[in-house]
């Protein structure tokens, strides 16, 4: 997945026209959404090992809901 990332990111610094730019947003926002999954799944098999060390964070509840619409 980090490679996806990546990928996605050095073909950013390429020229795109308007719809290029529009799904190079999708990739990476996917991509992203993407990583975040996989490393849940990772923390729910530590939660059911007994080996998880829990963290407090912030974060933008709109922003996070918007970029879920904006996906579908």
């Amino acid at each position: 997945m980090n490679g996806i990332i990546g990928c996605a990111s050095l073909l950013k610094i390429t020229e795109l026209d308007e719809d290029q730019q529009e799904y190079f947003d999708t990739i990476q926002k996917s991509g992203k959404s993407l990583l975040v999954i996989i490393n849940d799944i990772l923390d729910y098999s530590k939660i059911e090992a007994g080996k998880i060390d829990l963290e407090q964070e912030s974060f933008d509840l709109r922003e996070c809901l918007e970029d879920a619409f904006a996906l579908l």
